[in-house]
């Protein structure tokens, strides 16, 4: 495993964290942390999902909190959301990995609550697809704007949805609500529960390395 790479191919300070798993890889997974997270905060799931020959990238989000860690989204439900930088951010990597001869097909987005807000909102405004999404305890804010900006051009993105039913801060109730939007949509999407809290279960491991080695 690498670490070295990340300052010398992206040059930004957001992008700390790389991770190797192999010699080469096939395929570039971008891991985005939970509200108060930081590039860390992923890191043991590259190491608990075990995709081989695979690239990992862990930004840290661009805004920083008060209290602790960083935050993909700025402001208020009264103010109105902020998240300029973060897309911004996205869009670096995902160019950067293209040029280094990744295509969209194998660059997957893997989220943790609002990490998983961010690459669902995110994907559905760009005109491309990717090769997948992994949504781990995430929702969409707001559901009209995500109609609008879902088009043919990026419903090719598989989607795999997974929460826990014990979660007591985004219920589960909102990845149902997320996986019938995305099947109205078009999207290939599938959802997945599991008796657990506001956490990622370590029994989908399984389920999340399938879903991206079956898609390469």
């Amino acid at each position: 495993m690498s670490f070295q790479i990340a300052a010398a191919i992206y040059n930004d300070p957001l992008i700390k964290k790389i991770i190797h798993t192999g010699d080469f890889y096939r395929q570039s997974i971008i891991a985005l942390h939970g509200w108060t997270g930081d590039e860390g905060s992923m890191e043991p799931i590259t190491k608990a999902i075990r995709v081989p020959n695979t690239r990992w990238i862990l930004p840290q989000a661009p805004y920083p909190l008060e209290q602790k860690g960083f935050s993909w989204f700025s402001g208020s439900g009264e103010s109105g959301w902020k998240f300029q930088k973060s897309f911004n951010l996205l869009d670096k990597i995902i160019e950067r990995e293209r040029e280094q001869g990744t295509g969209t097909e194998r660059i997957f987005l893997l989220g943790f609550s609002q990490g998983a807000t961010l690459a669902m909102i995110y994907t559905a405004s760009r005109k491309f697809s990717l090769g997948g999404i992994i949504s781990i305890a995430g929702f969409i804010r707001n559901v009209g704007k995500f109609r609008k900006k879902a088009t043919k051009a990026n419903n090719k993105t598989p989607i795999l949805l997974i929460h826990g039913t014990k979660d007591q801060i985004i219920p589960v109730e909102e990845s149902y609500k997320t996986h019938d939007l995305y099947q109205n949509l078009g999207f290939p999407s599938e959802l997945h529960v599991f008796n657990t809290e506001h956490k990622i279960p370590l029994k989908a491991t399984n389920l999340i390395r399938n879903f991206i080695l079956n898609r390469l």
